[in-house]
């Protein structure tokens, strides 16, 4: 099949938008709507001028000599667009170009509107209409492309003293404890989830526990983003709580291993560096093998409900555990906080 690749900017797509000559619902066109999110997003790539993916045309010469086109892929991006530079919705209070934020496109200096509209794109021209052929370009595309994480996204959104110390604070905490402590499979570390849990951490020392949803981790790093007041203190504390964990996996006798216990878990991990940094901070914490030991036999009891049972400890803890860390389920993560503060303090019947 031939191809027909070129480049062309957003005035262009704008001037057959204007004049009926640009079809934006062909019958094979996908029914996927952008939310503002999305939308906002693509705004702050155009108006930084990031690129984009590629916009795949249908190009139809009528009897009159006419171009009439039809996008095949790219309809939420040119569809933004327009929308954008028909006032439609302002530039993102969240948007990186600071000084653009909450203005519409018709408030925008004449040079941003300028370097808007000459904006390019990769254009891929489909020698087809056929909906059989379509769909076959589809699926290619889309086994082809790997969807960025939130994080992924992040990374590439922000530079402030945020991100850049959750960042730096990854490779340190990788270096420091054992590998694969806490587990995070190295697929999840490409698309940067270590990253994203170490800034549950960070925000657990700032803000206790808190139920997080993607969109609430977006607002964390956006709000801490020009400026982040807590982040001497908080990257400090945290860098202690991380050695007193190794400290106490150092004075571990030499038949008990915590890091190939449950604790390995990101949840569990999440409920031990809880655990240890409220010790800390109540001045209570004592790094001895008896702790290790009192730790370790609670991994091996909430192992299974059989062995659960055999204390009132083991048996909540095991029922906290049913729930991981995420949107849902704080209680239960202060429960296991809380078990683990009594148990490293001597507190329990374990």
């Amino acid at each position: 099949m031939s191809r027909a690749i070129n480049f062309q900017t957003v005035s262009w797509f704008w001037d057959l938008y204007t004049r009926g000559l640009l079809d934006l619902e062909p019958p094979y066109q996908r029914r996927s709507v952008w939310n503002q999110e999305y939308k906002d997003f693509f705004i702050d790539t155009v108006l930084n001028g990031y690129p984009a993916p590629a916009i795949f045309l249908y190009q139809e010469i009528t009897s009159e000599g006419r171009s009439k086109y039809s996008v095949v892929d790219g309809k939420q991006r040119l569809s933004t667009l327009f929308e954008f530079a028909e006032n439609k919705f302002p530039v993102s209070e969240q948007a990186t170009l600071t000084r653009l934020t909450g203005k519409s496109f018709k408030d925008l200096e004449n040079e941003v509107k300028q370097n808007f509209w000459k904006y390019q794109f990769a254009v891929e021209y489909v020698p087809s209409d056929d909906e059989r052929i379509i769909n076959d370009i589809f699926n290619r595309i889309n086994r082809n492309v790997i969807k960025l994480t939130r994080q992924e996204l992040r990374h590439a959104k922000f530079n402030g003293g945020f991100i850049t110390t959750v960042e730096d604070l990854t490779d340190w905490i990788a270096a420091i404890l054992p590998p694969s402590f806490p587990l995070i499979p190295a697929k999840d570390k490409k698309q940067m989830k270590d990253v994203e849990f170490v800034t549950l951490l960070l925000l657990f020392l700032e803000e206790g526990v808190k139920s997080y949803r993607q969109d609430d981790l977006d607002k964390a790093f956006n709000d801490r983003d020009l400026a982040w007041e807590e982040q001497d203190e908080i990257a400090s504390e945290f860098k202690q709580v991380i050695e007193l964990i190794k400290d106490l996996l150092d004075v571990s006798p030499k038949d008990i291993n915590l890091c190939k216990t449950k604790l390995k878990n990101q949840a569990d991990f999440y409920s031990f560096f809880g655990a240890i940094a409220e010790l800390k901070r109540e001045k209570s914490l004592n790094i001895t093998a008896d702790v290790c030991q009192r730790i370790y036999e609670l991994m091996e009891l909430v192992k299974s409900p059989e062995l659960a049972i055999k204390t009132q400890e083991a048996q909540a803890y095991y029922e906290a555990i049913t729930t991981s860390l995420g949107s849902s389920g704080i209680e239960k993560t202060k429960t296991r906080i809380n078990i683990l503060k009594l148990l490293i303090s001597g507190n329990t019947n374990l």
